[in-house]
This record gives structure tokens, sequence and C-alpha cells, in this order.
């Protein structure tokens, strides 16, 4: 099966690429939220799956997990990083001027207020297949406790996705 190019692309030099999902877990009346940032080589610089103990609709799920990935980014001392979601509302409502539904403007704006903090950011709508990573650690959370961070090391829900990701690069145009 050849694999398309709506795959993860890396950042450019110097920057990392902070990727975001949240799940709905319906049936246990929680969420799930995801985060996986890597650099220009795609090596991951952390990960986290939490489990948020509350029913969110997709779309405050998703904003949860954006403001989450930020902090993550924060708190691993990132300076220069890449924002993606595959939430279109989410993203036009934090990467502009359109501050999205009213459900998700309390969390949209505190993930603006944590941009600030860096030197620079961006952030992009992708494909879920850009995004798969993330997914599945967004999924992973309903096996969690409370929150699980992963620095510096690949946790081993996303090994094979990772190595799909940087193995797609080569053939993929720029």
């Amino acid at each position: 099966m050849a694999l398309g190019c709506n795959q993860w692309k890396p950042p450019s030099k110097g920057r990392y690429k902070v990727n975001v999902d949240g799940a709905v877990f319906a049936k246990i009346g929680c969420c799930g939220v995801g985060v996986v940032i890597r650099n220009e080589e795609g090596l991951l610089m952390g990960a986290m799956s939490k489990k948020v103990h509350f029913p969110l609709g997709a779309m405050e799920v998703e904003a949860m997990a954006m403001e989450e990935g930020i902090q993550l980014a924060r708190d691993l001392g990132l300076k220069d990083i890449d924002m993606e979601s595959d939430a279109q509302v989410v993203v036009l409502a934090v990467g502009g001027t359109d501050p999205g539904p009213c459900s998700i403007q309390k969390i949209v704006e505190g993930a603006k207020q944590g941009l600030s903090a860096f030197s620079s950011w961006s952030c992009s709508h992708v494909h879920r297949q850009s995004n798969m990573a993330a997914h599945l650690m967004a999924k992973e959370a309903s096996n969690v406790q409370e929150c699980l961070i992963w620095v510096e090391d690949t946790p081993s829900v996303i090994v094979s996705q990772i190595h799909m990701d940087v193995t797609a690069l080569d053939s993929c145009p720029k």
C-alpha cells in the first residue's frame, strides 16, 4: 500500500512540531487528550496521554488538547513551535481572530495566553493521517489513571507510527 503525502511532516530546522488530538469515551463518561512533540528529524521530544474525568463534546476536548500541547511545549522549554490539530474550528479559533463557538472560547483564551510565552508559533489544520501519533495518544488516555508524560522517550503505543512517519518522509515531495 502506498502512503499518501498527507503524512506527518517535520518542522523546519530549529522548530518543534506539536501535534494534538482529543478523544471522547462516551461509554465511560470521560475524554482523552494526546500530545506528541517532535523535532525536525522526527525525534520525540515529549508526549502526553491525559484522561479528562468529565464528559466534554468533541470540540471542547480538541480545544483542551491544544491548550495541553502548548503547556507541555512550555514545560519542555521550547521557544519556536508549530501547533497542528485535525480540528479545524479549534485551529481557526486559536490561530486566527474568530473566537470560535462559545463552548470553547475560555479554553481558546487560555491557549492564546500560553502561546504568548513562545518566541514564534504557528497553528495549522492537518488531516487525521498527518496527526495519527497524537490521535493514538488521545485514545490511549482511556487506559491511564490521570496523566502520563514521556520526555525524550517514545511510548510503546506510538513506536510504529513514529517509525512509519519518519520512513514516509523520503517518499513525499518537500
